[in-house]
């Protein structure tokens, strides 16, 4: 009976033996189940970048740009290209005196290459305690610090890998606030391998939202998920704009009703004044005086001093016109070349003291994207010297689309005093019949253009012409013609107009022998529906082009509308 109650006593022993590594393994199994794992996955594979490298990740909103930057004496330099492409194309290389130049709002910055000093237009010479321009390897760097001193942006370093996060876009996100120190993982669980801890109170944007988990990215750039328990709500997060220092705008303390004058000659000058005694509201002429002729940027010139003291008798200010629509020129060599923009530069404020125009016009529409950064660092250059001697200096300009982003008119704005968007042409010689300027395309034009420049500096213009457009055997013409000219062919032909609503003008369609005609008419009514798509966008005022092909009754109407 003692054996038989110590086998028992055994058997008991081993049961709980076993039970209790059941339990054990059940608890081990609970644990490592349940366990967030600490594994952490490399910065290199997840960016996908070789651990070995000297160059440096750059990300600007959300894109990487692998193998970018690189670091000297412990400062992060970038190229001046993918600068001036992708973070601010203020940064010009200029390749006749070989220095990048920068200019602010009163000086134009030259910085040489391996050097401490620099110098401003003045001669002036400033030294830093560091290169702002390195050569690598015949290849133009510039100091983050110093980019990032001048560019309204937010951005962060992060290392394994070295990189640069920098957001540019000013938008509203959604954001969430770390509760507590959180891991952000690479998937959404916790056996996910961790690719950033994060502690409270960080920032990190909201992308989505997936079970008990939140997809984020961190301000070092990791995309990835943390555990809904450990943030905060939602919330919306604008990025704080940094004040990057202003041109001093001269503009007008009242709205601008401008007319373009064409000059075909000095004697042309003295036509004017059969204009004058129609016109009413007027208070900015600008005449077509200046032309470019060549790429060394010598312009003819029909400027004159009687023609701006007449105008100035009347209250008038003037702005002059300067065009590039000479073809013959080859305007690549003329705005990459720094004697070339100093020469029409210093010709253009030189004619404005001599014959004491008020302010300039740029009507340059021949600007392509090989050349666009060039011209724009004209612009800069004849906005310092603009400034300096109190001209005005305005620009013209398409209606934004895709194919003229070049002209860049957000850079723009930050120079110019006025930006005048050409709200016409929507149909024009070569194409299709159709409106020169239908009020839906002068709407979109002035909206756009007031969302990238703002409604201060924006300047309307809308056309005094139409076309009258003629099909015969499918071939279409057009001839540019007044308000006056395209009523007299109307009734000539014993013709009506109608209204149509949609495009805001009279229009005009019918039979002439074997042809068909078709006008789509400015008058009053036209003029008067634009003028109020202009009130609503509250802009600086109107341009007109041009002046003598206006009814007369046109500029009581623009003044009810501009005021």
């Amino acid at each position: 009976m003692e054996t038989h109650g110590r086998k028992r006593i055994k058997g008991i022993i081993i049961a709980a033996a076993a039970a209790g590594l059941v339990v054990i393994v059940a608890a081990m199994f609970v644990i490592v189940r349940y366990t967030p794992t600490k594994e952490k996955m490399s910065g290199y594979k997840y960016f996908d970048i070789d651990k070995n490298t000297d160059k440096v990740l750059v990300m600007i909103d959300g894109e990487s740009y692998p193998d970018t930057g690189i670091n000297i004496d412990g400062r992060l330099y970038l190229t001046q290209e993918f600068i001036a492409d992708n973070i601010n194309v203020g940064f010009y290389y200029d390749k006749e005196s070989d220095a990048t130049l920068y200019s602010d709002t009163s000086y134009i910055y030259a910085f040489k290459k391996n050097q401490n000093d620099y110098s401003d237009d003045t001669g002036k010479i400033y030294t830093m305690d560091y290169s702002v321009i390195r050569d690598v390897d015949g290849e133009c760097f510039i100091a983050w610090d110093y980019v990032a001193e001048r560019t309204d942006c937010e951005y962060q370093y992060a290392s394994e890998p070295d990189r640069l996060n920098v957001t540019l876009k000013s938008e509203a996100k959604q954001c969430v606030t770390a509760g507590k120190k959180a891991a952000v993982r690479y998937r959404g669980g916790i056996k996910s391998p961790v690719l950033e801890y994060v502690s409270k109170g960080d920032r990190l944007e909201y992308v989505d939202d997936i079970d008990e988990w939140i997809k984020v990215t961190t301000v070092s750039g990791y995309t990835g998920y943390v555990k809904k328990s450990e943030v905060s709500d939602t919330f919306e997060y604008v990025r704080e704009q940094k004040a990057v220092e202003e041109h001093n705008f001269l503009l007008k303390n009242e709205k601008i009703t401008l007319a373009w004058f064409q000059v075909s000659g000095t004697a042309g000058n003295s036509s004017i004044d059969n204009n004058m005694s129609t016109i009413s509201g007027v208070n900015v002429i600008a005449p077509t005086w200046y032309s470019v002729t060549d790429a060394s940027g010598n312009m003819s010139s029909y400027a004159s001093a009687d023609f701006v003291s007449k105008m100035h008798q009347r209250g008038i200010d003037v702005w002059a016109l300067v065009s590039d629509f000479d073809t013959n020129v080859d305007f690549a060599q003329l705005y990459s070349s720094k004697a070339a923009r100093t020469n029409m530069v210093n010709k253009l404020v030189g004619e404005a003291k001599s014959y004491g125009f008020d302010g300039i016009n740029l009507d340059y529409e021949n600007i392509k994207s090989a050349y666009a950064k060039d011209y724009l660092q004209f612009v800069r250059e004849l906005s310092v010297a603009c400034e300096r001697n109190g001209i005005v200096l305005s620009t013209d300009n398409y209606k934004p689309e895709a194919y003229n982003r070049c002209y860049n008119l957000k850079e723009q704005s930050k120079f110019v005093d006025y930006v005048i968007v050409m709200a016409y042409d929507e149909h024009y010689a070569g194409t299709d019949a159709g409106s020169v300027a239908s009020l839906p395309f002068v709407k979109e034009a002035v909206e756009d253009t007031v969302q990238l420049v703002g409604k201060e500096h924006v300047i309307a213009g809308i056309p005094f012409y139409t076309r009258i457009w003629t099909t015969t055997d499918g071939n279409t013409t057009s001839r540019a013609v007044g308000m006056q000219a395209a009523i007299d062919q109307l009734n000539s032909d014993g013709q009506v107009a109608l209204w149509n609503d949609d495009c805001g003008q009279y229009v005009a369609s019918y039979t002439v022998g074997s042809s068909t005609r078709q006008i789509w008419f400015e008058e009053e009514k036209s003029i008067e529906a634009k003028m109020q798509v202009i009130q609503q966008e509250n802009t600086a005022g109107v341009a007109c082009w041009k002046l003598g092909l206006e009814k007369s009754t046109v500029w009581s109407v623009i003044s009810q509308y501009n005021k």
